[in-house]
């Protein structure tokens, strides 16, 4: 019978160690991978108009969101919407996508709910209770910050919204973050991206 020596228990200590560590860094680049698409499709001007009036031209960022411009070239806002980011958050019936319509300050302006399968009477209750305006005026922090109640007898449909709504906010941070933070982040740097 073969003995194991101390040495060899600390080596397949340090190998299921290191083992470990490359599978949460593999796990964390492949969850990043297709958390979002390649670019996002271009905005057509009249999609934009209802929200914006002013509105002259529309700028893809990244994979992110739309910036909208007035014809003097100032920012006058942006267009965030939930799908990809959200896919994990689920109503009654699958996911609540939004259009999140923030002001040149960051201020929501409107929250949209988009073609979804929710059973419609419960989304006619998450309208007809205003849950949507609930963050109307806010700054992205602050609508993060807000304790919004769900809404009786439609409970999932407006909890996934709330979700949808704070996962959405929370990728906006970041890509904000990771635009005006000139160094690149550690995981970046290690894979060379």
């Amino acid at each position: 019978m073969h003995r194991i020596s101390k040495t060899d228990t600390k080596k397949m200590k340090t190998l299921r160690n290191i083992h470990a560590i490359l599978f949460v860094i593999l796990a964390l680049f492949c969850s990043s991978c297709g958390q979002a698409p390649a670019k996002l499709p271009e905005m057509p001007l009249e999609r934009v108009t209802p929200y914006f009036s002013e509105a002259a031209e529309v700028t893809t960022i990244d994979t992110s969101f739309y910036q909208v411009r007035d014809a003097n070239g100032e920012l006058i806002g942006s267009l965030l919407f939930s799908m990809p980011f959200t896919e994990e958050v689920k109503g009654y019936n699958g996911n609540t996508p939004l259009l999140i319509v923030l002001d040149a300050e960051d201020h929501i302006k409107n929250v949209i709910l988009l073609s979804n399968k929710e059973t419609p009477r419960f989304a006619e209750r998450v309208t007809n209770a205003g849950l949507y305006q609930s963050w109307d005026g806010l700054t992205v922090e602050e609508a993060l910050g807000k304790q919004v109640d769900a809404v009786s007898g439609a409970t999932y449909t407006s909890e996934s919204v709330k979700n949808t709504l704070a996962v959405r906010l929370k990728v906006y941070q970041r890509q904000l973050k990771e635009d005006h933070n000139d160094k690149p982040s550690f995981w970046k740097r290690l894979l060379g991206i």
